[in-house]
């Protein structure tokens, strides 16, 4: 190919590119306002980064996990959805959707995999797209070096299963995300996400009863009916929900956010996770976990658990530290 094609001016219309999906366009998109020469040459420059075979956007710049999902979708036939059913006048369906850990990330649900240097975990190469049209799971080559896979699943969908995002987007509802994320992630991972989601009231309580109860005999089933009955609202970062599990042996009446009380009824502190019976509390510091607060002088009195009712008698002093086991009283 002709070197000097890579100073050839970009059409005016390449500006609108992915201007329906994120930021996020197909090749066959490209070529109704460029050249092939054009655009080999905008990858030559390295205006343009392939995300998927055949999928690009803009170089520069950290993709948003609603522009990855994006990629992924268009990467397995999602442009320009829903289409036509052949042979079913007035019906349309969707080629592709974002589900998985995928949908996952786009309702930022934290997924601890992703990226875990304790375990080898590297689940960030992972996609997941659903829909009706079968194919090989593609593989491409990241920046970094390692190998992204795009895994195609057929799942069986109720109706309200999925929602259209304002950008397009076609995804799994947080619920039927963390339905289908049962069969994806490990224990520890999906009990993480679905403390999130209770956590900023995504989801309820009752509707993961209800999708439990509902899926008694699907793939995941025993796993999400596990992790549904380990999951705590409370918890404020998957390091407090990790701290609750692997202590959860030695310490099953663990809670998240124990509020400590002084004498007059004053909240002194705030902890991590604590037992009331144990007098027993653990502070968990995380990538998304509370900045480190300021404790107590160890000779102030404090009281765990309920705010104290008038004529309490006042608590015994008691220290207070990561996994210490002060002399506190509970009111």
């Amino acid at each position: 190919m002709d070197p000097s094609l890579d100073s050839a001016p970009i059409s005016p219309g390449s500006h609108d590119l992915g201007s329906g999906s994120a930021g996020i366009w197909t090749r066959r998109q490209a070529l109704t306002v460029l050249t092939r020469g054009q655009l080999q040459a905008a990858l030559r420059r390295g205006d343009w980064v392939e995300l998927w075979p055949c999928v690009f956007a803009d170089a520069g710049f950290v993709h948003t996990p609603e522009q990855r999902a994006f990629a992924a979708v268009l990467a397995c036939g999602g442009a320009d959805q829903p289409v036509p059913v052949p042979g079913a006048p007035g019906t349309r369906r969707l080629r592709a959707y974002a589900f998985g850990r995928t949908a996952a990330r786009v309702h930022g649900f934290l997924l601890i995999d992703d990226d875990d240097p304790a375990t080898g975990a590297r689940e960030h190469r992972l996609d997941d797209v659903g829909g009706w049209l079968t194919g090989r799971h593609p593989r491409h080559p990241r920046p970094d070096g390692q190998l992204a896979v795009l895994r195609r699943h057929q799942p069986t969908l109720g109706e309200g299963d999925l929602m259209l995002l304002p950008s397009g987007l076609w995804t799994t509802t947080p619920l039927r995300t963390l339905v289908d994320c049962a069969r994806l992630l490990s224990r520890e991972a999906l009990v993480c996400a679905i403390d999130d989601a209770l956590h900023r009231c995504l989801v309820s309580p009752e509707d993961l009863d209800r999708a439990t109860a509902d899926r008694t005999w699907c793939a995941g089933a025993v796993a999400l009916r596990q992790a549904v009955r380990l999951s705590d609202a409370r918890a404020e970062s998957p390091a407090e929900t990790l701290a609750r599990l692997l202590l959860l042996p030695v310490l099953p009446d663990l809670e998240p956010q124990v509020k400590v009380y002084d004498a007059a009824g004053r909240v002194v502190a705030r902890l991590d996770l604590g037992d009331r019976r144990q007098r027993f509390a653990v502070e968990a510091d995380g990538r998304r976990a509370t900045p480190a607060r300021r404790w107590w002088p160890r000779t102030a009195p404090a009281t765990v658990g309920p705010r104290p009712r008038a004529g309490t008698p006042s608590a015994a002093p008691g220290s207070s530290c990561a996994a210490a086991r002060p002399s506190w009283s509970v009111a």
